[in-house]
Protein backbone atom coordinates (compact mmCIF):
# COMPACT_ATOMS: atom_id res chain seq x y z
CA UNK A 1 0.00 0.00 0.00
CA UNK A 2 1.67 3.26 -0.96
CA UNK A 3 2.30 6.17 1.81
CA UNK A 4 -0.65 9.18 1.92
CA UNK A 5 1.61 12.60 0.85
CA UNK A 6 1.18 14.99 3.55
CA UNK A 7 1.14 18.52 2.40
CA UNK A 8 2.26 20.72 5.89
CA UNK A 9 0.12 21.28 8.24
CA UNK A 10 0.06 20.64 11.76
CA UNK A 11 -3.52 19.49 12.24
CA UNK A 12 -3.68 17.27 9.55
CA UNK A 13 -5.59 13.87 10.79
CA UNK A 14 -5.85 10.64 8.19
CA UNK A 15 -9.00 10.35 6.90
CA UNK A 16 -10.02 7.08 9.64
CA UNK A 17 -9.98 9.86 12.48
CA UNK A 18 -12.36 12.10 10.53
CA UNK A 19 -14.80 10.18 9.08
CA UNK A 20 -16.64 6.55 10.25
CA UNK A 21 -16.86 4.04 7.90
CA UNK A 22 -20.10 5.13 6.86
CA UNK A 23 -19.01 9.05 5.64
CA UNK A 24 -20.15 10.19 8.97
CA UNK A 25 -17.90 13.01 11.00
CA UNK A 26 -16.44 11.77 13.94
CA UNK A 27 -17.22 13.89 16.62
CA UNK A 28 -13.86 13.64 18.30
CA UNK A 29 -12.54 16.59 20.04
CA UNK A 30 -15.90 17.85 21.12
CA UNK A 31 -15.40 18.11 24.63
CA UNK A 32 -11.93 20.16 23.96
CA UNK A 33 -13.90 22.00 21.40
CA UNK A 34 -16.90 22.31 24.71
CA UNK A 35 -14.22 23.10 27.28
CA UNK A 36 -12.79 26.33 24.97
CA UNK A 37 -16.21 27.80 24.42
CA UNK A 38 -16.68 27.87 27.93
CA UNK A 39 -14.77 31.04 28.10
CA UNK A 40 -15.93 32.53 24.70
CA UNK A 41 -16.69 35.74 24.56
CA UNK A 42 -19.27 37.19 21.95
CA UNK A 43 -17.58 39.72 19.72
CA UNK A 44 -18.69 41.82 16.61
CA UNK A 45 -16.14 41.59 13.90
CA UNK A 46 -15.85 45.08 11.91
CA UNK A 47 -14.79 44.63 8.69
CA UNK A 48 -12.96 47.32 6.75
CA UNK A 49 -10.04 47.45 4.38
CA UNK A 50 -7.45 48.52 7.14
CA UNK A 51 -7.99 44.67 8.11
CA UNK A 52 -10.90 43.44 11.10
CA UNK A 53 -11.05 44.80 14.37
CA UNK A 54 -13.60 42.73 17.49
CA UNK A 55 -15.33 44.49 19.91
CA UNK A 56 -16.70 42.48 22.97
CA UNK A 57 -20.21 42.51 23.32
CA UNK A 58 -23.48 42.26 25.67
CA UNK A 59 -27.27 42.03 24.20
CA UNK A 60 -27.34 45.45 25.11
CA UNK A 61 -24.64 47.40 23.50
CA UNK A 62 -25.51 49.37 20.61
CA UNK A 63 -24.47 49.80 17.44
CA UNK A 64 -23.40 54.19 18.57
CA UNK A 65 -21.17 52.31 21.76
CA UNK A 66 -19.57 50.39 18.63
CA UNK A 67 -18.83 52.85 16.34
CA UNK A 68 -17.10 54.92 19.53
CA UNK A 69 -14.82 51.91 20.03
CA UNK A 70 -14.10 51.61 16.03
CA UNK A 71 -13.06 55.84 16.87
CA UNK A 72 -10.43 54.70 19.25
CA UNK A 73 -9.28 52.08 17.00
CA UNK A 74 -9.26 54.56 14.14
CA UNK A 75 -9.12 57.87 16.26
CA UNK A 76 -7.65 59.27 12.38
CA UNK A 77 -11.39 58.69 11.70
CA UNK A 78 -13.84 61.16 13.34
CA UNK A 79 -17.17 59.94 15.12
CA UNK A 80 -19.36 61.72 12.67
CA UNK A 81 -17.16 59.74 9.62
CA UNK A 82 -18.04 56.73 10.65
CA UNK A 83 -21.00 54.63 9.28
CA UNK A 84 -21.51 50.97 9.89
CA UNK A 85 -23.06 48.72 7.73
CA UNK A 86 -25.18 45.31 8.30
CA UNK A 87 -27.99 42.88 7.48
CA UNK A 88 -31.38 42.83 9.51
CA UNK A 89 -32.05 40.08 11.91
CA UNK A 90 -31.99 36.18 10.61
CA UNK A 91 -31.69 37.84 7.07
CA UNK A 92 -29.62 35.08 4.56
CA UNK A 93 -29.30 34.20 0.82
CA UNK A 94 -31.30 36.95 -1.05
CA UNK A 95 -32.09 39.43 1.89
CA UNK A 96 -28.84 39.44 3.21
CA UNK A 97 -28.01 41.67 0.52
CA UNK A 98 -31.13 43.40 0.20
CA UNK A 99 -31.32 44.29 3.98
CA UNK A 100 -28.45 45.32 4.47
CA UNK A 101 -27.86 49.16 5.33
CA UNK A 102 -26.14 51.59 7.64
CA UNK A 103 -27.35 51.02 11.41
CA UNK A 104 -28.69 53.85 13.67
CA UNK A 105 -26.90 54.14 16.77
CA UNK A 106 -29.72 53.05 19.23
CA UNK A 107 -30.19 49.34 17.49
CA UNK A 108 -28.65 46.90 19.39
CA UNK A 109 -26.60 43.61 19.25
CA UNK A 110 -29.82 41.67 20.04
CA UNK A 111 -32.01 43.56 17.60
CA UNK A 112 -29.73 42.87 14.63
CA UNK A 113 -28.16 39.41 15.56
CA UNK A 114 -29.80 36.23 16.51
CA UNK A 115 -27.76 33.66 18.94
CA UNK A 116 -25.34 36.05 19.43
CA UNK A 117 -24.40 34.71 22.70
CA UNK A 118 -23.36 31.20 21.43
CA UNK A 119 -19.65 30.30 20.67
CA UNK A 120 -18.47 30.32 17.10
CA UNK A 121 -21.50 32.77 15.81
CA UNK A 122 -20.59 35.78 14.33
CA UNK A 123 -22.17 39.21 13.89
CA UNK A 124 -20.25 41.16 10.93
CA UNK A 125 -20.29 45.04 10.62
CA UNK A 126 -18.78 46.61 7.44
CA UNK A 127 -17.34 50.23 8.06
CA UNK A 128 -17.73 52.52 5.77
CA UNK A 129 -16.40 56.45 6.26
CA UNK A 130 -18.77 59.03 5.10
CA UNK A 131 -17.70 61.48 2.96
CA UNK A 132 -17.45 65.48 3.34
CA UNK A 133 -20.32 67.00 0.37
CA UNK A 134 -17.76 70.06 -1.16
CA UNK A 135 -21.06 72.03 -1.95
CA UNK A 136 -22.53 71.62 1.51
CA UNK A 137 -20.28 70.75 4.06
CA UNK A 138 -22.43 67.49 5.61
CA UNK A 139 -20.92 64.40 5.74
CA UNK A 140 -22.50 61.85 3.26
CA UNK A 141 -22.97 57.99 3.27
CA UNK A 142 -20.84 56.17 0.83
CA UNK A 143 -22.84 53.49 1.12
CA UNK A 144 -26.02 55.10 -0.42
CA UNK A 145 -23.30 56.60 -2.98
CA UNK A 146 -22.06 53.64 -3.96
CA UNK A 147 -25.66 51.87 -4.59
CA UNK A 148 -26.42 55.15 -6.95
CA UNK A 149 -23.63 54.66 -8.76
CA UNK A 150 -24.14 51.19 -9.13
CA UNK A 151 -27.76 51.74 -10.22
CA UNK A 152 -29.98 48.90 -11.15
CA UNK A 153 -33.64 49.95 -11.67
CA UNK A 154 -34.91 46.42 -10.14
CA UNK A 155 -33.06 47.61 -6.80
CA UNK A 156 -34.55 48.07 -3.87
CA UNK A 157 -33.38 48.61 -0.38
CA UNK A 158 -35.12 48.85 2.98
CA UNK A 159 -38.36 50.67 1.23
CA UNK A 160 -35.46 52.97 -0.37
CA UNK A 161 -35.96 52.60 -3.89
CA UNK A 162 -32.47 53.59 -5.78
Amino acid sequence: MAEEEVVGAENIAPDAEIWDEKGGLIKKGAGEIAERDQDHIPEVKILTTLGMFAVPVTADTTIGEIRQKVQEWRPEISLEQIELICKDKDAWGPLFNKTSRPRDDDETVDSLWSDWEIPRRMMQLALWIKERNEETGEWESTFWKMLEESKCDDWSFQGHTI
